[in-house]
């Protein structure tokens, strides 16, 4: 037995509607087999995939995790720069916090960054505790680089079914209730621009305050 999540009546846990108040209760809707936007889909890695080792991941489902998990750290490092650029107040308390954040935020991130990377390796019919190759200076992290650009397997694996196969539209995502849907080549190719001038202003950011 269950509670309705309307009247609070007991309803049984196969029922798809409440006897007492009438509402329907929605089943849950597995977003796997759709491309995500990067928004939903960093949601999905981040919120309901947090230590999901399980499963596979299709190489725009880790690449989007990847490229909004930079932009969020190279937005506030520049904060940080900047801050530091404009007064010395604003250096010794806006940095301080700053590098608070970057150091929570990469805390937090390693989790559902390594279960992406496993679940990517899982799509190409590998063993997950091929992620530890990263851990190797330099080489480790280059491998495990190329091996995350591979492609999946297009069939069913141990692992389970392909993934972000069905491309979502904008209506597809307004009547599912996301955000987002299905990244452009244009919008990916602009994050990836906003990233590398975030980085080369906090390099001369840097430099200027050093000088």
């Amino acid at each position: 037995m269950k509670s309705c999540p309307y009247c609070g009546h007991e309803v049984l846990r196969n029922d798809r509607y409440c006897p007492d108040c009438g509402h329907v209760r929605k089943a849950p809707i597995s977003l796997d087999k759709y491309n995500l936007g990067m928004i939903e889909n960093f949601k999905q890695c981040l919120v309901y995939k947090y230590a999901d080792f399980e499963g596979r991941a299709s190489r725009s489902e880790y690449w989007n995790f990847f490229l909004m998990y930079q932009l969020l750290f190279v937005a506030i490092l520049f904060t940080c720069a900047f801050l530091s650029y404009i007064s010395p107040l604003s250096s010794a308390v806006g940095v301080g916090f700053g590098l608070v954040i970057l150091v929570l935020l990469s805390v937090v991130m390693v989790i559902p960054g390594v279960a992406v990377a496993v679940r990517r390796l899982h799509d190409q019919g590998r063993s997950g505790g091929l992620v530890f190759i990263g851990f190797v200076p330099v080489i480790g992290t280059l491998i495990l680089l190329v091996l995350m650009a591979l492609p999946g397997e297009s069939h069913s694996n141990r692992f389970g079914s392909p993934t972000g196969q069905v491309i979502l539209t904008k209506q597809m995502a307004h009547e599912i209730g996301l955000i987002d849907a299905t990244p452009t080549m244009g919008l990916t190719a602009g994050l990836l621009c906003a990233i590398f001038v975030l980085w080369f202003l906090v390099d001369q950011l840097l430099t200027t305050s050093v000088m």
